[in-house]
């Protein structure tokens, strides 16, 4: 391992694992830019798109140039436009850079890939070496980027990526240059291995950008912390490498693993980092698995077109899934964070506190449950409202209570938004690994994949059961219930506001929670007004009787 080598291992790891470092920043780009998840999706999608489509052609006008000068000019590219997108002030001029950085990316790989298993190096280290790359750089990049942000920022991501790029133009353009690459007939290659890998690389990419967005965006987690749970993937993948057998069956039985390991994560009970790792494990040994028997076994890597090849299906069937995905799960968010507003107000409604503090204190909670980051609005919000009472004050008690009950019911909604994208991701890799079975020999080992699976699915599933917390129920206002109570007058004048709000909540069809949710938010109001036909703030005189 020469200098030279050394550094354009590290250039072509970082194109290749561009993704799974910028996965970390997308909850801060979330809320710096104001975007949504499409948005932030985006943010990998285009990156993405653009590299599946340009690596090919780079490969071509590689064999008239030559590796050193694509090399070259694509990794000064690529640096070019890692300080543009870390100098991005808005979402579409990073986008815009993001679709450069990934021109330059392509003209990278396709050149490293010449250059490090050309003329002069063994083929098996050779081999072993691109293979290392590729794997070495999905373990380091979560970390990496997950450590940037948290210290620093998510410029910082894109900043870090400037000099490694640089030291790789010198790299390339230094380089011996190899022989050139002979042509690789497109039918010589197994077109249902090429779906398969497709396939597995959506589902594995996916998740990462699931499970980033529910831990950092959806459960508030730390970005330092999510890193080094998510790092649990790609180690995994570096244990199941190492497993040995036919090409064909490693890689059914490793999609099949991913699969069953991807659909454990859309039943995680609550936001304990630790119901994580087995799902992970799961599908990281799966990713070992298939992804080395897929690229260079049962589909050839002889040469630079057949990387560019493997690449392309790669990043194609990543960028799809994104595009599938980033909708689903944006729509479902939003309508999760909406639950949770809804079923809030039932417990600051049935909540023992005095009423002049209840339609005060349910604004300024609910104000900060937004779809962008639910949870750490929700945390912000409860420790805005906790001065309200004296530390050991009933009041204080009740509100601690109230908060407990909020922050449950808030991630198991969140959680619940993310079930069905993870269930479809799971599905792709188990469609992968049904295309390859016909024909495997050994079949017995993917139902050991099965079993395996479906144990992982089993065990979150029981486990989620088992703590998942009682569920606020959403009652139906034409229907007597159970009132706060309230001592004194202003809690008779409360108890008579809220069969008021039941009774006008009847007659529109509504629930009481979406009633009082109107009076509280404009925006809330609004949408009553179009989905109701009737304004709610003309009936403030309800408002003024829970004010008392």
């Amino acid at each position: 391992m020469t200098p030279r080598r050394i550094a354009l291992a590290l250039a072509a790891g970082l194109a290749l694992a561009d993704s799974s470092i910028v996965t970390l920043a997308l909850p801060e780009l979330l809320a710096d830019f104001s975007t949504t998840v499409e948005g932030v999706a985006a943010v990998i999608g285009v990156y993405t798109v653009v590299l599946a489509a340009t690596l090919i052609p780079a490969e071509r006008l590689m064999r008239t140039f030559g590796p050193r000068s694509v090399g070259a000019g694509g990794f000064a590219l690529f640096a070019g436009a890692s300080l543009a997108c870390g100098l991005a002030g808005s979402l579409p001029a990073l986008l815009t850079f993001r679709g450069v950085q990934a021109v330059g990316g392509a003209a990278g790989l396709v050149a490293a890939f010449a250059l490090l298993t050309g003329k002069g190096h063994d083929g098996l280290s050779a081999r072993s070496l691109w293979l290392g790359v590729a794997v070495l750089s999905a373990a380091i990049g979560p970390a990496l980027g997950g450590a940037l942000t948290q210290l620093f920022s998510w410029q910082a991501i894109f900043f870090a990526q400037v000099p490694l790029a640089g030291l790789a133009v010198i790299a390339a353009g230094g380089a011996p240059e190899p022989k050139p690459a002979p042509d690789t007939r497109p039918e010589g290659r197994s077109w249902i291995a090429g779906i398969a890998l497709a396939l597995v690389s959506a589902a594995l990419t996916a998740v990462l950008f699931l499970l980033v967005l529910l831990l950092v965006a959806g459960w508030g987690v730390e970005p330092l912390r999510a890193a080094v749970a998510v790092t649990v993937l790609p180690l995994a993948a570096l244990a199941g490498s190492r497993i040995g057998g036919p090409a064909r069956i490693r890689a059914a039985t490793g999609c099949l693993l991913v699969g069953g390991g991807t659909i454990a994560l859309a039943f995680l009970p609550d936001a304990n980092l630790g119901w994580t790792i087995a799902p992970q494990v799961v599908a990281g040994l799966g990713m070992g698995l298939a992804l080395p028997a897929l690229g260079g076994e049962l589909l050839p890597e002889r040469d630079a077109a057949d990387a560019a090849w493997l690449l392309t299906m790669r990043h194609a069937g990543i960028a799809v899934a994104l595009v599938l995905l980033a909708p689903i799960t944006a729509d479902r968010l939003d309508a999760a964070t909406e639950r949770a507003r809804e079923r809030g107000v039932a417990l600051v409604l049935d909540a023992q506190l005095p009423p002049t503090d209840k339609l005060s204190l349910a604004p300024d909670l609910l104000s900060g449950v937004e779809a962008e980051q639910p949870r750490a609005g929700l945390m912000d919000a409860l420790d805005a409202q906790a001065d309200r009472y004296d530390a050991g004050t009933e009041e204080r008690a009740v509100l601690e209570r109230l908060g407990v009950r909020a922050d449950d019911t808030l991630v198991a909604a969140v959680g619940e938004s993310f079930l069905a994208a993870f269930l479809i991701t799971g599905a792709l890799a188990i469609l992968g690994g049904l295309l390859l079975l016909p024909g495997a020999r050994r079949p017995g080992w993917a139902a050991v994949a099965i079993a395996v699976g479906g144990a992982a699915i089993a065990f979150t599933a029981v486990e989620r059961a088992r703590v998942a917390p009682e569920k606020v129920a959403i009652q139906d206002p034409c229907e007597e219930r159970a009132l706060p109570d309230s001592e004194g007058l202003t809690g008779f004048l409360q108890d008579r506001a809220l069969q008021q709000i039941d009774k006008s909540a009847c007659k529109i069809g509504a629930t009481r929670e979406e009633y009082v949710l109107a009076l509280a938010d404009p925006a809330a109001a609004d949408a009553f007004q179009e989905r109701y036909g009737v304004d709610p703030r003309s009936t403030q005189g309800i408002l003024d009787a829970l004010l008392g």
